[in-house]
């Protein structure tokens, strides 16, 4: 496990759209089915967000997976989304499982502050009474949802990684993530902080493409709008993916065995 200096953080998201710019189409059209079938899923009333939130991890390794195979310069294909079901699936599943508790957790918290509003609008998908908005629990339930979110979300961003390529137990991999995690945080600011910048520039994209469309279009630039959404989101999400596996890289280098291993598997 490495210690690696906060420029890291930056070069992690060049490194991600480097991998991106290999195989852009590749990539897109692995988000844009992920994303669908993880819509199909949340279409499913409770047993859909349920499904959908254990399986994070898995598809996080599959993810992983196809940014390994670019940047080793080998062809990614679409079975490559489905990878993480193929490497220590059982760790995966619980290392989803121990999410979805949290998860569960943190909103029962955050329902101290709203009453449930916040965890009723993103399991069941029904919209806040007004109450909750006009008088700000709502927002003190989101922001107390999001700060304990933060130490799951360690404990998660390298543990996939780990429990496929090195075979580690769930929670030997989630507690290894969380240290290396807060072991690295000046690295991990200067991520937040390029990750921020991508979004704007990505949001600035939307905004000019949206003033062309509706120029182009008028009346019905409306319908359009998804259209121009598309291609920004398609390209902001791999990036963000791909970036995931440059930090491990960094922080958890591949040892000589794993690496022949690897090749051999090829």
């Amino acid at each position: 496990m490495n210690t690696v200096p906060a420029a890291c953080g930056w070069n992690w998201v060049l490194t991600g759209f480097a991998l991106f710019r290999k195989n852009p189409a590749m990539w897109a059209f692995l988000v844009f089915f992920y994303i669908m079938l993880m819509q199909l899923l949340g279409m499913i009333p409770v047993l859909g967000w349920v499904v959908a939130t254990v399986l994070i991890p898995t598809f996080s390794a599959s993810f992983m997976i196809v940014s390994r195979e670019l940047d080793q310069d080998r062809r990614i294909g679409f079975a490559l989304l489905f990878s993480g079901f193929r490497t220590n699936l059982p760790a995966l599943l619980r290392q989803g499982s121990l999410y979805l508790a949290s998860a569960f957790a943190i909103l029962g918290l955050s329902a101290l502050a709203d009453g449930g509003a916040l965890l009723q609008l993103l399991v069941l998908g029904e919209r806040p009474p007004a109450s909750a908005l006009e008088d700000g629990s709502l927002a003190v339930a989101a922001a107390l949802a999001g700060t304990l979110y933060l130490p799951v979300l360690a404990s998660l961003w390298f543990a996939p990684a780990l429990s496929a390529w090195r075979n580690l137990p769930a929670l030997q991999a989630m507690f290894y993530s969380l240290f290396a995690t807060f072991r690295n945080w000046r690295a991990f600011l200067a991520y937040g902080i390029a990750l921020l910048l991508l979004g704007l520039i990505c949001s600035l994209a939307l905004f000019l493409l949206a003033l062309l469309v509706r120029r182009l279009l008028g009346n019905k630039s409306e319908d359009a709008f998804l259209l121009v959404a598309l291609p920004v989101m398609l390209t902001y999400v791999p990036i963000l993916f791909a970036s995931f596996y440059a930090s491990y890289r960094d922080i958890f280098p591949q040892p000589v065995a794993e690496t022949v291993a690897a090749a051999d598997a090829q």
